[in-house]
């Protein structure tokens, strides 16, 4: 019985400073095989090639007969290491989207089909690009209609480059929309919030634990319309995992909840999103954060005793959401599944909320993780334990981000 490997398939080949061609496999194609087709197609005498495929990984001869139809192939002819300028040859740099701690965001257009893509590249920062390969890893396995698509991720471990290729949303970010407009409509805030916690919910049935949630990571699908998406995976990580004080204390100040804070919390709990859903959504409703201060200091305060306004302006379903959210005790706080089935988002629809879910898919629920499951998955996450974040870089990064004042 014939396979899909039997059959001829057509690849997209890329190499440096040569236009892509088309090249045929079979179940039988050797390297001297793509050296000949290479010959006819680039009319270029190949001195010793060397194939790799879309992320960077060489191959051996055997791994031709397991490229898919319609894959992409990376080729050097002159047994040179492949690079971050192989990128090029496929996509036209347009402009710098961003530029931070975790490398720079370019938007570039695919130059084949016009689409365009958003490219994050990191450089001789090993910390960094575990970070990047991390957070391709977590995407992959979380495609949901709320969370940003990648493409494609590409490690180069000589240059110890970092390239993530994802879809490009050109809405921005929920930050830009509160400057442009000040306080949204109720109405409109509450389509965001309901997008942002089925993402949420999404992300902890996966076992994964956003840990970083803000204004800006929640980005616009494009202008004019409500399809927002969740953004940024660079500090996730697995429900349940035990981890060092240091590397627990992450997050961006105004958003971060008090068992943070404080240093109570000592493994990776889903408590940590819902806090920052609600700075999400009082930051929307007003205008502003919640939690406010001259200093760094008087935030940590206002934040560990919940030191929050509310204004007259909000319904008082929406504030009742908010008080529930802003409890300092992390156990006494409601869930994410509370919170998609409170009043103020579903309104007058009848809700079925059942507290007994499956316990693979309810983060909440104690041991809802088999452990055989949860250490494999711990291993999936390129090692997650050996990235370590300084307090000064990630738990006070307020200090040099953007906020609303």
């Amino acid at each position: 019985m014939k396979t899909q490997f039997d059959k001829s398939r057509i690849i997209n080949v890329y190499s440096p400073n040569l236009p892509p061609f088309k090249l045929t496999l079979t179940f039988k194609t050797t390297f001297n095989d793509v050296r000949n087709q290479i010959i006819q197609g680039w009319s270029v005498i190949p001195k010793r090639i060397r194939i790799f495929n879309q992320n960077g990984h060489e191959l051996i001869e055997q791994d031709l007969q397991f490229v898919l139809d319609g894959n992409k192939l990376y080729i050097t002819l002159f047994g040179q290491d492949l690079d971050v300028s192989i990128i090029f040859q496929e996509y036209e740099i347009v402009s710098e989207i961003g530029k931070g701690g975790q490398g720079t965001v370019i938007l570039a257009r695919q130059k084949f089909i016009g689409s365009f893509v958003a490219i994050k590249i990191t450089r001789d920062i090993e910390e960094e690009d575990l970070i990047i390969k991390r957070e391709c890893k977590i995407l992959k396995e979380l495609l949901h209609r709320n969370i940003v698509k990648v493409f494609q991720n590409l490690y180069f471990s000589k240059t110890k480059e970092c390239i993530l290729i994802m879809e490009y949303l050109e809405g921005g970010s929920l930050l830009q929309l509160i400057r442009n407009k000040g306080t949204i409509p109720e109405q409109e805030v509450k389509n965001y919030i309901k997008q942002i916690v089925e993402a949420l919910l999404f992300c902890h049935s996966k076992t994964y634990v956003h840990r970083d949630l803000k204004l800006e990571n929640i980005m616009l699908v494009n202008q004019g319309n409500t399809w927002v998406k969740l953004i940024d995976f660079g500090l996730a990580a697995v429900t349940g995992t035990q981890r060092e004080t240091e590397t627990m204390n992450v997050g961006t100040l105004p958003y971060m909840p008090p068992e943070v804070l404080n240093g109570k919390l000592k493994f990776v709990c889903p408590c940590v999103d819902v806090w920052g859903v609600g700075v999400i959504m009082y930051s929307l409703l007003y205008g502003k954060l919640p939690f406010k201060g001259r200093t760094n200091e008087d935030k940590v305060t206002n934040i560990l005793q919940c030191n929050f306004q509310h204004e007259s302006s909000v319904s008082e379903d929406a504030k009742d959401l908010i008080n529930k959210i802003f409890v300092p005790k992390h156990n006494q706080r409601i869930s994410m599944q509370e919170i998609i089935a409170h009043k103020w988002i579903r309104g007058n629809e009848q809700i079925h909320f059942s507290r007994s879910l499956k316990k693979s898919q309810n983060p909440y629920l104690k041991n809802a993780i088999k452990k055989n499951d949860l250490n494999n998955r711990k291993r999936s996450v390129y090692d997650e334990e050996k990235v370590r974040i300084s307090l000064p870089l990630i738990r006070y990064r307020a200090n040099s981000q953007n906020t609303l004042f």
